[in-house]
């Protein structure tokens, strides 16, 4: 029955109730007690009768705040607010805020109770005034409070407030925050490269880079907009960038830049210098750009021999994939149908495995996000490598 999963959260607030009420019996006159007495009852009563929200009610109207009930109005509101009840929460912490004995401790604990009631409401515009004004109390809340602060202005895509958080968060904790910052500055640059501002976003782009001079994403999205200007030399020494940055991403700039290259008819210095990225950094990527590069110069087997050779010493299910589909075009009759049914095979299993993880939480997607849908990590997720991967 429904009434059921009611009952791990009405007998603490009963206790709780009847314990205010067998102190109050003996500190306030017969009338009062009597009075409580009653309520107590018809709080139980409608617990029997199965109607846990009136009784839920009737148990809170009890617990009369003080300094010994605080904590347990702040506990039965976080309660609330973990089974998804949150209109009953925030009733129980506004309640406890509207209290002039609290102390300054208990009514920024209170406040930061109740900021977290409207986030989880998605009422965002109230838990930002609340958690702003936990900042200017200055307590022990503040560095949670500006966490909640950032949370809210990521949601929002605000990222000049969200970038001055930061900058709070960094004089308050000592911690550098700077990778943050910087992917701020790509997310504006990102919106200003879809408005068509290519000025504007060269400036964020910039001021990324300064911030953080090991932004891939930074990188990643200069060479882009070098590109947009024709701008082909400075290109490729963005997308070379990377490689020293941080490796794992390779794959996300290796056929960019052998566009780049050929926009540059610079194609013995391409060949050269994805061998020697091979030679560095084993990947998949590198591999298949470079066998279609031997393709061109001398012919599908010469490449299919390549890959074949090179799928010996790194196993790889797209590798294996693309030289499948390369000896089905140089076959024929049953051999080359029975080729078709095994790259078939292979381009589902490739279709089917996710292209990035998350090193933190372990998300798993096929779109590169910058930061995590799951733990909201930045530069937690990176291409998969491997049997199964790049």
């Amino acid at each position: 029955m429904m009434f059921a999963q009611y009952w791990p959260l009405l007998l603490p607030i009963a206790a709780a109730s009847g314990w205010v009420f067998g102190r109050q019996e003996v500190n306030t006159d017969q009338e009062k007690s009597s009075r409580l007495s009653r309520e107590y009852y018809v709080g139980l009563n409608y617990l029997l009768n199965e109607q846990p929200d009136k009784a839920v009610d009737v148990f809170i109207k009890l617990l009369e705040v003080d300094s010994e009930t605080v904590e347990t109005h702040l506990a039965l509101g976080s309660l609330f607010r973990r089974r998804g009840e949150v209109d009953r929460a925030i009733r129980i912490h506004q309640n406890l805020i509207a209290r002039p004995q609290l102390s300054q401790s208990q009514r920024v604990e209170a406040l930061m109770a109740l900021g977290r009631d409207y986030m989880s409401a998605g009422v965002l515009d109230r838990a930002e005034r609340i958690f702003q004004e936990v900042v200017t109390l200055g307590s022990q809340q503040r560095v949670p409070s500006l966490h909640c602060l950032l949370d809210i202005y990521q949601q929002e895509k605000a990222w000049q407030q969200a970038t001055e958080v930061v900058k709070q968060l960094q004089l308050v904790t000592g911690q550098g925050m700077h990778s943050i910052i910087a992917h701020h500055h790509c997310e504006l640059a990102e919106e200003a490269m879809r408005d068509n501002r290519v000025d504007d976003a060269a400036v964020h782009l910039k001021h990324a880079l300064s911030t953080d001079k090991d932004s891939v994403r930074a990188s990643l999205l200069k060479a882009n907009l070098d590109v947009r200007r024709g701008e082909y030399k400075a290109a490729l020494k963005s997308y070379k960038r990377v490689c020293w940055q941080d490796p794992d991403y390779l794959s996300e700039a290796i056929e960019p830049m052998v566009a780049s290259y050929e926009k540059l008819g610079l194609h013995d210095e391409c060949e050269r210098h994805l061998r020697e990225l091979l030679n560095d950094h084993p990947r998949m990527s590198i591999l298949i750009m470079l066998a279609e590069r031997i393709k061109q110069s001398l012919g599908i087997e010469a490449a299919a021999d390549f890959v074949a050779e090179q799928l010996g010493e790194y196993p790889s299910i797209r590798g294996l994939n693309k030289l499948i589909e390369w000896h089905i075009d140089t076959t024929h009759g049953k051999i080359q149908s029975k080729l078709e049914v095994l790259y078939d095979i292979t381009s589902k299993l490739v279709e089917n495995k996710p292209v990035y993880l998350c090193g933190q939480c372990g998300y798993a997607g096929k779109n590169l996000h910058w930061q995590c849908p799951g733990c909201k990590q930045w530069s937690s997720m990176k291409p998969i490598h491997g049997l199964e991967g790049d």
